[in-house]
């Protein structure tokens, strides 16, 4: 495939000849940790194998739950010598950062669980305590941490009492037959809340009330007990191989440091294939170098993320600074922002920041709320956003976010669906666009389709137009908005200036409101209709508008359209947009016009 530049993306693989293997097998009788890791003699922890192996050697890893963090010693030292982890075909394996909890409950006292003015007579909810074991957590308790480092209280002073909550809860969770318990703030929080729990300071006592005030005899507890589930401890290995596993029940902070749930601790080139990744309180995957302040002797990256399914993370669900020649393919990305802390600026499906040349296609971004779907966060170059899925979203910055990025990045052929805006303290913009660049330049939007949006399909901005990024502040200029196709959305395209930007070959919905475009400078601010916007600034001259209509499935993958009416005149773009042979797009408007069609995407329920 080609990136925007024009030059082939540089794939590779594993192509390891395995000398050795290992086993793990924490049900059979005959598991040891000191046995010889045999089929026959397994091991009992994934820990055991991964303090052994070395390059060309893998562990296969059998059925059952293993509650442990697994920390590779070593990595590989290239594509055909790398170390592999794999869950065994067709058995289902799961690393858990949890521990089972059977305490001895008992009805909470010591605090007021009504709220303030209630009838002391009044009966008040059903609220249980009990100890959590000082023993169960090693170095790491998880009820007595923070979930914000102290450097967010440097972004900004415009915090919400609700936000400032949030991000003084912990970072641990409780789990009531496999279902998180939400956690308050307060105790009297919890006359309001079932299904919910209260950490008691220091952090060695829970007070929870289950839904509908149950009894919680005969529930199975798990606490979160580990910040990670799978994380080297020494920084930069690369080579290594992660594939068929269950993880969940990671107990991290809201980033940064980016500490997920799954690390490569700052490695490189691991490939990351085939695994449930769920249930992290705030990331579930960290790829890159965890911070902006990271130092490195080697640049993480070069990966291979594929056919993962990442959902019910806090804040994030994939994220990495400076990632470089990444590969994402694939995955099903869902349910991600529970916190609510979208204005940390650092939630969403996936963020990377300062990325070059990473490749992203075939991703399902969906279900996802207080986040966006895909973020690139400044000085991104040769990236490229194909045939992806992004629906059902609400956040503040949309679908996908190019971040003040002034170098060619190409986000062609996805589909945008029912993406909404989110309601923010005043002052702040509300969001659910589409593509939304930030003083950047050089953006390319093209062959997509726009259905059912809230705020702006196509916002190329000018909201940071002081911002000093690589020596310099971003123009907003030398955007192409190209052959895209706009479908019940009020607002289509929005310039931060007209000059050296080019918008052409666009079909819009007839529909749609006519003042549905808009040039931001020079002041006053210009809010057009189609005729308006070809006569006056020579934008969309080949556009044209039609009666549209669509309907796209989140759940199937399934799109169907219907059109009467003109057909726009396709621009070139480059041959860097021709569609892979299978792929869904691209969605140019001449495919639209013969009258009606359909199309599926590689959705698929986890």
């Amino acid at each position: 495939m080609r990136m925007p530049d024009g030059t082939l993306f540089a794939f590779w693989d594993d192509v390891t000849q395995y000398q050795r293997v290992y086993h793990v097998a924490c049900q059979s009788p005959d598991a040891a940790d000191d046995s010889p890791g045999t089929e026959e003699k397994p091991f009992k922890t994934i820990g055991r194998a991964a303090a052994l192996l070395q390059p060309s050697e893998k562990v296969v890893v059998h059925e059952g739950a293993y509650r442990e963090c697994v920390c590779p010693a070593r990595g590989g030292t290239g594509p055909g010598q790398m170390i592999a982890y794999e869950a065994a075909a067709g058995e289902s394996v799961c690393v858990k950062g949890s521990e089972i909890w059977r305490p001895a409950f008992r009805r909470s006292e010591g605090y007021r669980l009504k709220p303030w003015g209630a009838d002391p007579a009044a009966p008040g909810p059903t609220v249980w305590m009990a100890d959590l074991p000082p023993g169960m957590f090693v170095g790491y308790n998880p009820f007595a941490a923070l979930n914000v480092s102290a450097e967010f209280w440097t972004f900004t002073r415009e915090w919400t009492k609700e936000e400032v909550e949030r991000f003084l809860m912990r970072r641990g969770m409780v789990f009531a037959d496999g279902r998180p318990l939400r956690q308050v703030f307060r105790a009297s929080d919890l006359a309001d809340t079932d299904g919910a729990c209260w950490v008691e300071d220091p952090g060695l006592r829970i007070h929870l009330r289950l839904s509908r005030d149950a009894d919680p005899s005969g529930v199975q507890f798990e606490v979160t007990a580990r910040e990670q589930v799978f994380a080297p401890k020494q920084r930069e290995l690369g080579y290594i191989r992660v594939s068929g596993f269950q993880m969940e029940h990671a107990a991290d902070g809201i980033p940064v440091p980016q500490r997920a749930l799954l690390s490569t601790s700052r490695g490189h080139h691991w490939i990351i294939e085939d695994n449930q990744i769920r249930w992290a309180n705030a990331c579930g995957m960290d790829v890159g170098a965890e911070t902006w302040h990271s130092a490195y002797q080697k640049r993480p990256g070069s990966h291979i993320i594929r056919r993962n399914t990442v959902s019910d993370c806090g804040a994030c669900g994939i994220a990495g600074p400076s990632p470089d020649h990444t590969l994402v393919e694939d995955n099903i990305i869902e349910r991600i922002g529970a916190l609510d802390v979208e204005r940390i600026w650092e939630c969403a499906g996936l963020k990377f920041h300062t990325c070059t040349g990473a490749l992203f296609r075939r991703n399902i971004f969906r279900h996802i709320q207080h986040a966006c779907g895909l973020w690139l966060d400044v000085s991104n170059r040769n990236c490229r956003i194909t045939g992806n899925v992004f629906a059902d979203i609400e956040s503040v910055q949309g679908g996908v976010y190019l971040e003040c990025s002034h170098d060619l990045n190409l986000v062609d052929s996805n589909v945008f669906w029912d993406i909404r805006s989110l309601m923010r303290p005043p002052g702040w913009r509300s969001g659910g666009f589409g593509v939304n660049s930030d003083s950047g330049e050089n953006a390319v939007v093209a062959h997509n389709l726009f259905g059912r949006l809230d705020g702006y399909a196509v916002y190329l901005n000018l909201v940071q137009a002081e911002r000093i990024i690589d020596g310099r502040v971003g123009l907003c200029r030398r955007h192409r908005v190209l052959n895209n196709v706009f479908v019940e959305c009020p607002k289509r395209i929005y310039l931060g200036r007209a000059e050296e930007n080019v918008s052409d070959g666009n079909l819009f919905d007839a529909g749609s409101d006519p003042r549905s475009l808009c040039i931001r400078y020079p002041d006053p601010e210009a809010v057009l209709n189609l005729g308006a916007w070809q006569e006056y600034y020579g934008l969309d001259t080949h556009s044209s508008q039609a009666r549209l209509q669509a309907a796209f499935d989140v759940g199937t993958g399934e799109l169907t359209w219907q059109v009467e009416g003109e057909s726009p005149t396709p621009q070139t773009v480059t041959a860097m947009h021709e569609a892979e042979p299978g792929a869904p797009g691209p969605f140019s408007p001449e495919e639209w016009q013969r009258g009606g069609g359909a199309k599926r995407f590689p959705v698929s329920e986890p």
